[in-house]
């Protein structure tokens, strides 16, 4: 996951990806980790099955990031990518925080990316209904 890139003669570690996944984010925000951990984005994954798994076409609403190996909806798939975020002293910051990335996660238009009218849902999705189910200590996306 991690390369090195000469920069000036010095080797500089880049991060081949954006993403930290739910199980860093747990150490800062267990009450959150803990709420989402119940819910139906954690387990997104294990509808699939494993030919699924390796599909991009389901993965991308099934999976934050599949090639990474977070699998589920993970805080990310709402917050946005972490790597730039999740450091303590950028998250005490919330206006640098959001500068760099990190969204409130309760937009519409987040749930709207996987929530269509094409998804295989059997019931109708209902945005309003559902940011109240995903609501961390009463506040979205905190």
């Amino acid at each position: 996951m991690i390369a090195m890139v000469a920069l000036v003669g010095l080797s500089v570690p880049v991060l081949a990806t954006p993403f930290i996944g739910a199980d860093q984010c747990k150490d800062c925000h267990p009450k959150q980790y803990a709420q989402w951990a119940k819910t139906p984005h954690a387990r997104a994954s294990s509808r699939l099955s494993r030919e699924q798994q390796r599909d991009p076409r389901c993965t991308s609403c099934h999976a934050t990031s599949a090639p990474d190996g977070l699998l589920g909806v993970q805080c990310e798939s709402c917050h946005g990518a972490g790597r730039e975020y999740w450091p303590e002293p950028v998250m005490r910051d919330r206006k640098l925080a959001r500068a760099v990335g990190l969204r409130s996660g309760g937009e519409p238009s987040v749930c709207y990316r996987c929530h269509t009218v094409d998804s295989a849902l059997l019931r109708p999705f209902n945005v309003t209904e559902a940011l109240k189910r995903i609501r961390h200590d009463g506040v979205i996306g905190e």
